[in-house]
């Protein structure tokens, strides 16, 4: 009150209040710690309490505030810790030219918050008085998983979150049943998110929809653990095994049209893994022992229209009037559209997929025509018995209402739209879509009205615009477009597509345009494998080789690698002696290294040589070049780099011989990547040689990964001409769409030979967030390595954090190495391998922790990274990670 605000409510441990300016809150705030800190607490020592800030409009109803930015404010205070002020860009701006001398606000960085929208920068208060010092902020990114962020907020059902939450705290399987569109899926996000810090092992979404093949359950769920076969068990025994001792929550969304297998393999679970959580979304239960049922409810719906703030708080209304906002900025509920308001609310029973559809509407009817046209529509699909609609049926009439406004065209092309998985381009539905009676030049102007009707979502944050359908309205249009008895000729089209697009990909992949190719092909990912499915599920050979062998090499691609599993293929009838047999095998061979079965990865690159003598070498396949590729991976994996470095060598051979000199530039600089610790003087020319010869290409892969090697063979002589390499290397490394993950770890350890820590650790976080991502970027040996380098990088300024990372990197090296918590103290002057490196990095980072904080304290520190599992070990070491280097470049400026 002292500063102009007034107390709105306690909430048992905490208060809300409120604020006429920004400033007058951050000075509230800043008083009250220092109250805090200055009282006398006699029998409990001091109490700590954290504090969240945001500005922002908000309705009062009662004396109590509703909307978005009391949310806000609660997630900033939920991720801050005790002592810490934190707040909001909004009230960062607004306050900041008001503040007195000695305050000022630290930008933490942009953090992902509970509500899963979007994320929110972050500011600390620092004032005299204040502990300015604090672990990570509590936000989505400290923790293991794969929530998605969403585009538009989460309104209401505060109540069904809240009620959630505890009964995950009760129940291992807990089962959100209802129709279609009344918000299972988001509900269950949120949820999964707000549940996050009970689980050690984070919360994991395994999206089902697109699953049509029953035994595809299992394959979906697996393939989100990256967790592949082992030997001597089944998939799902492999997936149960690698759960067995995870505290996880998995979360299963779209069940219903596969719950035989989805409840088999939820029995498994929780018969073998008794510390993981299941939250499953289904239009009907599992019928599984032990399930907890939770109908997810409609959004209340306004009863009186009389009090406009009270209707305002209504659920449904608050939703609609949010999505009416992001169509129309304008928009406001008054005395003048509540009650039409009220009605579309009501005659949609609010559900909330036709609430927001409804409300996209806004742009060209205001509510009144909104609720007349719904009614008529009602009565159209119902014979006029209001009270017979079920909300499965209300649902259908909302998209069946959007359907039957558009021309014939439109809906065709909504139909054929369909079929595409996450979204495309403009091009694709101009090669797939078009067809009589769709000409080509028809498509965009199409394409556009379906945008402007919010049928079709556009999402412009990539460098090539894409359309996608909300999933409810893509499984509408697969049902019409299977009525009309097209969907094997736009299946194929969409199957002929991807399988050329891939070539020209590949073809791009070994020139100057390789980046903007490559990562197109990430982005098509999920088209890429749904092609491969149509393949595969029409037994067609000749397209499912085609596609295969098309695709550039997994060794070659960035960021979301699309691997394609050529299994299945090799399995079509006629496989064995199709001319693309060879490269089958060999990209077999790449999978069977993926999953770290070396024995079989050998075998398949002598099966995959033999079958191109037996039916003639396809030259443009390269399967020579790979093939020696991946014997060089094999003997890096088994320590023999000498043995690496000849294969590196054989590759470069062919790949001249194939008139590829980006692919002989990149091998080159692979073989001096290998002899850089054997043989520098030699590594130091190849690595001169292959990066003349990728300079000549111009293509980025090539150039980092001779730079590179080309800095690591130079460390021991001419340390400063290393570390000018390295910077020019982590220009090339970090350039947007593009990062090589084996890249930025051989970054990582040729910075740390000559002590460029701000480098090596910039690319120890970036290497560990394509792990964390795909689970098979980084080997475990190198992985290993890195978190090691990560400890020795911060462990002058962070040494707590160090230790406990050290007493992580143990569990990674004992997959793949005998411990070496034994290593002496003491430094390698010029190490010879990579082992010897690493203990030496080990030696010199535990005797600085010595040094800091005491035997004792380090081995405490030890024995708590000791119990993290990989996951949580790289998502605790890039999290002090990015904040130490955010605090660098803070000073910096």
């Amino acid at each position: 009150e002292a500063h102009g605000g007034h107390v709105v409510k306690t909430t048992g441990d905490g208060f809300h209040a409120a604020f006429a300016t920004a400033d007058e809150g951050l000075l509230a705030a800043i008083a009250a710690q220092r109250a805090l800190d200055g009282a006398a607490w006699p029998a409990t020592g001091p109490l700590r309490v954290r504090m969240g800030l945001h500005t922002g409009g908000a309705s009062l109803r009662d004396g109590d505030y509703f909307g978005g930015s009391l949310n806000r404010a609660a997630r900033l205070m939920a991720v801050a810790h005790g002592g810490q002020v934190v707040c909001s860009r909004a009230t960062a701006d607004l306050a900041r030219d008001d503040l007195p001398g000695g305050v000022e606000l630290v930008d933490l960085g942009e953090h992902r918050l509970r509500d899963l929208s979007r994320p929110e920068r972050v500011f600390q208060v620092h004032a005299p008085g204040l502990t300015r010092t604090f672990a990570p902020l509590e936000s989505l990114d400290a923790y293991a998983g794969n929530l998605p962020a969403q585009l538009s907020s989460f309104v209401g059902r505060e109540r069904d979150v809240a009620d959630l939450v505890r009964l995950l705290d009760e129940k291992r399987l807990v089962t959100l049943t209802g129709v279609g569109g009344v918000g299972k899926t988001r509900l269950a996000l949120q949820v999964a998110a707000e549940a996050l810090p009970a689980f050690a092992d984070g919360s994991w979404l395994c999206e089902l929809a697109s699953v049509r093949d029953p035994t595809g359950v299992v394959d979906a769920a697996a393939g989100v653990f990256r967790v592949t076969a082992r030997p001597g068990l089944g998939l799902e025994e492999s997936l149960v095994a690698y759960l067995g001792d995870q505290e996880l929550l998995i979360v299963l969304d779209n069940c219903e049209h596969v719950l035989r297998p989805v409840a088999a393999l939820v029995t498994a679970i929780e018969v073998a893994c008794p510390n993981v959580r299941v939250l499953a979304t289904s239009r009907e239960g599992l019928s599984v022992r032990g399930e907890q049922i939770f109908a997810v409810p409609s959004l209340d719906v306004p009863n009186d229209t009389t009090d406009l703030e009270v209707m305002s708080a209504c659920e449904a209304v608050r939703l609609f009037v949010d999505r009416a906002q992001e169509a129309k900025a304008a928009f406001v509920i008054d005395a003048g559209n509540a009650e039409a308001v009220a009605q579309v609310c009501r005659r949609l029973d609010g559900v909330p997929l036709a609430i927001e559809l409804a409300a996209a509407r806004i742009t060209t009817m205001n509510p009144r025509e909104l609720a007349q046209r719904l009614d008529r529509r009602f009565r159209l699909l119902t014979g006029g018995d209001r009270a017979a609609i079920e909300r499965h049926q209300t649902l259908r009439a909302t998209i069946d209402w959007s359907y039957d406004l558009l021309t014939e065209s439109e809906r065709q092309l909504l139909d054929r739209v369909a079929v595409f998985a996450d979204g495309c381009t403009l091009q694709a539905v101009e090669v797939v879509a078009a067809g009589d009676p769709i000409a080509s030049d028809d498509v965009y102007e199409l394409l556009a009205n379906l945008v402007a009707r919010s049928l079709v979502v556009v999402d412009d944050t990539a460098p090539d615009t894409r359309y996608r359908l909300l999933e409810t309205i893509r499984q509408y249009g697969e049902e019409r477009l299977a009525e009309t008895g097209d969907v094997d000729a736009v299946r194929t089209r969409h199957c002929d597509h991807y399988t050329d697009f891939a070539r020209v990909v590949q073809r791009h992949s070994y020139g100057r345009e390789q980046i903007e190719w490559l990562a197109r092909l990430a982005r098509e990912h999920d088209n890429v494998i749904a092609a491969m499915a149509y393949a595969l599920d029409t037994q067609d050979l000749e397209r499912a080789m085609r596609l295969l062998c098309d695709l550039p090499s997994p060794n070659i691609q960035v960021d979301d690698v699309v691997f394609l599993d050529a299994d299945p293929v090799l399995a079509l009838p006629g496989a064995a002696d199709h001319p693309g047999s060879s490269v089958a095998l060999m990209f077999a061979g790449y999978q069977a290294w993926s999953r770290g079965d070396d024995p079989l990865a050998s075998e398949l690159c002598v099966r995959a040589l033999a079958a191109e003598r037996r039916l003639g070498r396809r030259a443009e396949a390269h399967v020579e070049m790979f093939v020696s590729a991946l014997r060089a991976s094999l003997a890096t994996n088994a320590g023999a780099l000498g043995e690496a470095a000849d294969h590196d060598l054989e590759a470069a051979r062919c790949a001249r011989r194939d008139d590829l000199p980006v692919m002989a530039a990149w091998y080159l600089g692979g073989a001096a990547n290998n002899l850089g610790w054997l043989d520098p003087e030699t590594a130091r020319s190849l690595a001169r040689e292959g990066l003349a010869l990728a300079r000549q290409t111009g293509a980025p892969i090539a150039i980092a990964m001779n730079l590179v090697a080309l800095g690591q063979a130079l460390a021991p002589d001419d340390p400063d001409e290393a570390r000018v390499l390295l910077d020019e290397t982590m220009q090339h490394e970090t350039a947007p769409a593009y990062e090589h993950p084996s890249l930025l770890a051989s970054i990582a350890f040729a910075a740390a030979l000559v002590a460029a820590w701000r480098t090596a650790l910039r690319a120890t976080s970036r290497a560990m967030h394509h792990q964390l991502r795909s689970g098979r970027a980084v080997p475990p040996l190198i992985l290993g390595g890195i978190v090691n380098l990560a400890a020795r990088g911060l462990a002058e300024r962070l040494p707590e954090a160090a230790a406990v990372l050290q007493g992580a990197v143990v569990v990674v090296f004992q997959r793949v190495t005998p411990s070496i918590e034994g290593a002496t103290t003491g430094t390698t002057a010029q190490p010879s391998t990579i082992a010897d490196f690493m203990a030496g990095v080990r030696r010199d980072t535990t005797q600085l922790l010595i040094e800091t904080l005491g035997e004792a304290r380090v081995r405490e520190l030890r024995a708590q990274g000791a119990v993290k599992t990989e996951d949580q070990a790289l998502v605790y070491a890039r999290t002090h990670i990015d904040e130490y280097l955010a605090t660098l470049e803070r000073a910096a400026v």
